[in-house]
């Protein structure tokens, strides 16, 4: 059976993997416990790395996910719709791959939806989530970071609030002008202790049409042949030229880009987030 394809699609068509006999001469398992490993990765990476498909009033929103190795990864991807009518927009790449990226994955996820949820504003998110990531650090003994990017809407007034720790790849393409990138609030999420007079917020207005894009560095660092970066530069180019389609198509034509850069050597694990605010 065929390996599984990468995971691409918006989540609300995300493809599962069938098992069939080429699937086992490409992948180990050993017995019903390999089988059901694999079973499980592949909810992880659904509800964990990228299951967002629930509908938002104004909101029009896709997400793309590739891992580069293995079945798990260190990239997430959330839409979250609070019961107080916010939307939250997160996207965070976690140092290393595998098994313990996706651990500290998940903390990052659903640590952000946890502050989010008390009342913290973006900038007092991060900060609380630094701290959690140090003493997480510190209590098993690990070195990891993670850049994040986490943005909250209100629909009411039309305005996203934002805090970037480190995360470079976000951009909003209001109708008719240039592309916009939010620049990093704050430092890296696990690196600096006791340096939360680093962490600050910024905001964007989202007029009738706002396109926001952001992703991780499996697209701005993919490499061409001649060793060449994708970057910001491509990045923006590519947003801007489809800013007007269809925000599923954003997502595809960024990841497709991407790997036409590489040569179809994408090495790196994938989020990609496009939302237009209607």
């Amino acid at each position: 059976m065929d390996v599984p394809a990468p995971l691409t699609t918006p989540a609300e068509r995300l493809p599962l993997p069938v098992f069939d006999d080429t699937l086992a001469a490409a992948v180990h398992f050993d017995g019903a416990a390999g089988v059901a490993d694999w079973t499980a990765a592949k909810v992880l990476v659904e509800h964990l790395f990228a299951r967002s498909n629930k509908p938002i009033a104004n909101v029009e929103y896709a997400i793309g996910y590739q891992l580069a190795q293995g079945l798990t990864g260190g990239d997430i991807v959330d839409v979250y719709h609070f019961d107080n009518d916010a939307v939250s927009f997160s996207i965070a790449d976690i140092s290393g791959k595998g098994t313990e990226a996706a651990i500290h994955a998940a903390m990052v996820k659903y640590g952000l939806r946890a502050y989010a949820s008390q009342g913290l504003t973006p900038e007092r998110v991060l900060r609380s989530l630094d701290r959690l990531y140090l003493e997480n650090n510190a209590f098993e003994q690990v070195e990891s970071f993670a850049s994040v990017f986490f943005g909250m809407m209100d629909s009411s007034r039309r305005i996203m609030h934002y805090a970037s720790g480190g995360h470079e790849a976000a951009a909003i393409v209001v109708p008719g002008e240039r592309a916009v990138t939010l620049a990093p609030t704050a430092p890296l999420i696990g690196v600096f202790d006791d340096q939360h007079h680093l962490f600050k917020q910024s905001y964007v207005e989202l007029p009738p049409g706002t396109v926001f894009v952001a992703t991780t560095d499996g697209i701005t660092e993919a490499r061409a042949p001649d060793k060449s970066f994708f970057g910001m530069e491509l990045f923006i180019e590519t947003i801007e030229t489809y800013a007007e389609a269809p925000v599923e198509t954003i997502v595809h034509k960024l990841i497709d880009c991407a790997r036409t850069f590489s040569h179809d050597n994408l090495r790196d694990d994938i989020a990609v987030v496009a939302a237009r605010f209607l």
